[in-house]
């Protein structure tokens, strides 16, 4: 005798909290407790946020923002400690314990107005406003030195993930794709709850007018000369879902600056990624899916929405082909229960081979502990927090 509709959901939520359970935080712990001494760190990188989430309160210590959603949109820059012999797709994290040589640990943030983050994004400084000419025969100023060009990556995050997941997971991604541009994380309002799934789909449609202005804002950017994404997870939905907007808006100058589009276990109905590619024109060349047969979490979520495939379970070559999509299986990689949706960044040749989709090159560890390092010490004003609490 099958299951009845309640026990089956029943079994679902179980199953669910076993596949997307990550880290080792309590639920009101986070990973975003500063260092007490910054000259502990030995190895740091910087990466900026963009977040719909609203702030934390004084009880998720070390979270920075919640999962509730928030009616603007916040700035942040943070620094974060990389430890000496991490391996490549390892995310060492410990609430617990802040030790800068073993784990990834924040050394430092600062929560930036929207001018304050466009500095950063374009590498300048906000320029004086025009003097008016006193003299007919004064000599005419001098050019601006042009404004050199880095690439931005912007990383959307998957469902039942925090703030601060989100952070280090970026930190681990730009360090280990070798990247050396402008890393972008864009977290939109999970709550971080298995049982939150119907939340965490409306929270991430609801974020879908922010990515798509994040992203036409980065284009229009001087110092920016073209752009990655990469989503995972229901990011998945909502990079498809923005992009699609963009397409529908007739947005070229946009979809054109998109070098780059790198999807990891998309949680997103084949049937329905069809449509969303549809609209993309040449950007779906541009496009790669890493896909796994043994990715649970996927298809459990299948099972909600009326037994249908996911994109990142398809392993049906010849299905995106036909798109003009390229797709990596990964089902080979070793995987396990609450490690097989998360495995395309979990795999140290996986990982790497992102890297060179992406184009990012440079010497091993090179990243943007090299790269853009300083681009936190280009602001002038800002208090620097340490994340203790609600900001």
């Amino acid at each position: 005798m099958g299951l009845g509709r309640a026990s089956f959901v029943r079994a679902g939520v179980l199953i669910m909290a076993a596949l997307f359970v990550s880290g080792c935080a309590s639920p009101s712990e986070g990973l975003l407790v500063a260092l007490p001494d910054p000259a502990l760190a030995e190895r740091t990188l910087t990466v900026l946020a963009v977040t719909t989430r609203s702030p934390a309160g004084p009880q998720q210590t070390g979270q920075m923002f919640s999962g509730e959603r928030a009616s603007g949109v916040h700035y942040v820059s943070l620094k974060l400690s990389m430890p000496p012999d991490r391996a490549l797709g390892a995310l060492p994290t410990d609430a617990r314990k802040q030790d800068p040589t073993k784990n990834i640990v924040l050394v430092s943030s600062r929560e930036l107005s929207l001018a304050e983050f466009n500095e950063i994004v374009t590498g300048t400084s906000v320029a004086p406003a025009a003097q008016p000419v006193r003299n007919a025969r004064q000599k005419p100023a001098a050019r601006a030195p042009a404004i050199p060009q880095r690439e931005a990556l912007v990383f959307v995050h998957g469902f039942n993930t925090r703030f601060d997941e989100s952070v280090v997971r970026l930190a681990q991604i730009v360090d280990d794709t070798r990247f050396n541009g402008v890393p972008i994380l864009f977290s939109w309002p999970s709550r971080g709850e298995v049982s939150a799934y119907g939340y965490d789909k409306d929270s991430a449609n609801y974020s879908r007018d922010t990515l798509e202005s994040l992203l036409a804002m980065l284009a229009r950017d001087r110092g920016i000369s073209g752009i990655d994404v990469i989503g995972h997870s229901m990011g998945g939905w909502l990079t498809m879902e923005t992009l699609r907007s963009l397409a529908v808006a007739n947005d070229q100058a946009t979809l054109n600056r998109i070098n780059k589009v790198v999807l990891a276990a998309p949680d997103v109905d084949m049937d329905v990624f069809r449509t969303q590619v549809a609209r993309l024109g040449p950007l779906a060349k541009r496009m790669t899916v890493y896909v796994s047969s043994d990715d649970y979490a996927l298809r459990f979520s299948g099972r909600l929405f009326g037994e249908k495939v996911r994109a990142g379970d398809n392993t049906d070559k010849a299905q995106f082909a036909a798109m003009g999509v390229t797709v990596q299986d990964i089902s080979q990689l070793p995987g396990g229960i609450g490690k097989n949706h998360g495995k395309a960044f979990g795999d140290g040749a996986t990982i790497t081979a992102i890297g060179e989709t992406l184009n990012h090159s440079g010497p091993p560890g090179s990243g943007i502990a090299n790269g853009v390092k300083e681009i936190g010490n280009s602001l002038t004003g800002v208090t620097e927090a340490s994340m203790t609490g609600a900001q």
